[in-house]
């Protein structure tokens, strides 16, 4: 692999002092130059695309083959950052897409399998052993869930990889250009075909990826149809604990009739085991009376004085307490 032969460098008048962007249009072709250039050297990619592209907006004979040349660096060099430090895209990326694509068949297979030997149960009057069915219908829900959290990521990762082809495409632009200035030039010729070779594989890789994205969404749409097949067959009382969405934006896989409301639908569920109920004060009254009864003596209702244990008032830690 080739690697990008290093900035060309001018003699200049020594940099003036730092202006501010607005101030470009103050500086000549030169100084726009020699800034840019700084700028590239410490790492200011995006500053040393503005004073380059003045530069070049000057048309300066002389200085537009180096600008360009320099401009071919530093449109490499926001691609790669884009990429992370790398001049490759992750192939982890595309093998993880692919890895859950056959994850998806498996499962499907699995419950169309699981669907076969119920309805022949039942047909030779029989009861299915679930316990399979319940296994494969829970990995089948999971798969389903996890690639339907991925897919957006792997949609991120195709963006920013297209924000990277375009800036090196226009960085092999920026190359050529130099070197149809000066046929002699072949540091600029051989940078713009190092980078067309790290472009042919980049992009390879991203429609690769692209393609899987969309072969997962046909599969998650086959998916989602099997598992309700098989959620169908499955008692209620069997169901994997998975069933049920893990929340609004989750599909939920319980049959009819066991849809739980959701919240904001005016639907009211029973507070959990173990929550905080709050009585209604004709509540709270009815409860000591039963606790006067079965004790034979009224229980205390207030904090006044006397009504603390022993008679004595409740202390003042005790008073700070607000439940």
């Amino acid at each position: 692999m080739k690697t990008l032969l290093p900035l060309l460098l001018i003699a200049a008048t020594a940099l003036a002092a730092e202006k501010a962007p607005d101030e470009l249009a103050l500086l000549d072709t030169r100084e726009l130059h020699n800034r840019g250039t700084l700028r590239l050297q410490q790492g200011d990619l995006v500053g040393a695309e503005e004073a380059l592209k003045a530069s070049l907006a000057r048309n300066d004979d002389v200085l537009r083959l180096p600008a360009l040349h320099n401009l071919g660096h530093v449109r490499f060099g926001r691609g790669k950052v884009a990429l992370g430090g790398k001049t490759v895209g992750d192939v982890t990326e595309l093998s993880i897409a692919r890895s859950y694509l056959e994850a998806s068949d498996a499962d499907i297979s699995d419950m169309q399998d699981q669907i076969e030997i119920i309805d022949k149960a039942k047909a030779d009057g029989k009861e299915p052993d679930y316990i399979p069915a319940v296994s494969a219908l829970g990995g089948g829900i999971g798969t389903y869930r996890t690639v339907k959290k991925l897919i957006p990521k792997e949609e991120a990762m195709v963006a920013k990889r297209a924000g990277v082809i375009a800036s090196w495409v226009r960085s092999v632009g920026d190359f050529r250009g130099a070197h149809e200035l000066d046929g002699q030039d072949q540091p600029s010729l051989q940078n713009a075909e190092a980078i067309e070779e790290l472009l042919r594989a980049l992009k390879k890789e991203t429609l690769a990826l692209e393609e899987t994205i969309a072969d997962q969404r046909k599969k998650q749409e086959e998916l989602r149809n099997v598992i309700r097949e098989l959620a169908k067959r499955i008692p209620p009382d069997k169901l994997p604990q998975n069933a049920e969405g893990e929340g609004d934006d989750d599909e939920n896989f319980l049959p009819e009739g066991m849809q739980k409301p959701k919240s904001g639908t005016g639907g009211q569920t029973e507070p959990r085991e173990g929550a905080e109920k709050r009585m209604t004060e004709q509540e709270a009254r009815s409860s000591l009376e039963s606790l006067k009864g079965e004790f034979g003596r009224k229980m205390p209702t207030s904090d006044k004085p006397g009504n603390g244990p022993g008679g004595n008032k409740p202390s003042s830690e005790a008073k700070k307490k607000d439940y």
